[in-house]
């Protein structure tokens, strides 16, 4: 079982169409499944999600993330951005491959039986190669659960989201401060103000209360002649 299995997933390279085709997928997936972890190991981390929150700040479009989901999308670097699409992509593409062998087998196979009294006795052969051309969908799968699992071991979208978490709460504490900031200069600012108010009013009252000393001592002092004048 083992031979057969090999034999089911390695690459058969006969010189045929199909063989091309097999070599073609082939390196597209072994590039995919080296390449993407290699490029997130590289892109996934603080620093260039911080620099592109900062290059997103710089355009105005940072305020309309509120959400952590929201702003993890909008920071993941293209690395990223292929690594949550690239297993879906991958797996269509194995089975795009399958169905082109199959139709290319199926053609193979019409132009081996035209005409042949032994039809039936040739369909042998031609069958046991069309489960070969199940292969390259075999290799989607393959490369899909190798990526998925890797996603799983490193999960980079969890840290990106976790990050974005964080500078959200940050900034939420952010304002705050400076909110209760502001509300503590405006309650000095008022104090203040009705300080001043408060010693304009006792100065005014402090005058008046001269001037009105002044006028009863006037007053005291004009009745006073006016009695002498009289006597």
């Amino acid at each position: 079982m083992g031979k057969s299995v090999w034999w089911f997933l390695l690459p058969q390279l006969d010189g045929s169409a199909f063989g091309a085709l097999q070599l073609i997928f082939g390196l597209v997936f072994l590039a995919a499944i080296v390449a993407v972890p290699l490029l997130l190991r590289r892109a996934a981390h603080a620093g260039n999600w911080q620099q592109r929150l900062a290059a997103l700040e710089g355009e105005g479009a940072a305020a309309v993330h509120a959400t952590p989901e929201e702003l993890s999308q909008a920071v993941a670097t293209a690395p990223e951005r292929w690594a949550e699409a690239l297993p879906g992509l991958l797996l269509v593409f194995g089975l795009l491959g399958t169905f082109i062998g199959l139709g290319i087998a199926l053609s193979d196979a019409a132009g081996l039986l035209n005409g042949r009294a032994d039809a039936v006795a040739s369909l042998n052969p031609i069958m046991d190669a069309l489960g070969g051309k199940f292969r390259i969908a075999s290799w989607g799968i393959v490369a899909f659960l190798f990526l998925k699992i890797w996603a799983i071991a490193f999960p980079t979208a969890q840290a990106r989201l976790n990050w974005s978490a964080n500078i959200l709460r940050a900034r939420a504490a952010q304002a705050a401060e400076k909110e209760a900031a502001e509300r503590q200069q405006l309650i000095e600012a008022l104090t203040q103000s009705g300080n001043a108010v408060l010693a304009l009013q006792q100065g005014e009252a402090q005058r008046n209360h001269v001037r009105h000393a002044e006028l009863l001592e006037a007053l005291h002092a004009l009745a006073s002649r006016r009695d002498g004048v009289a006597g």
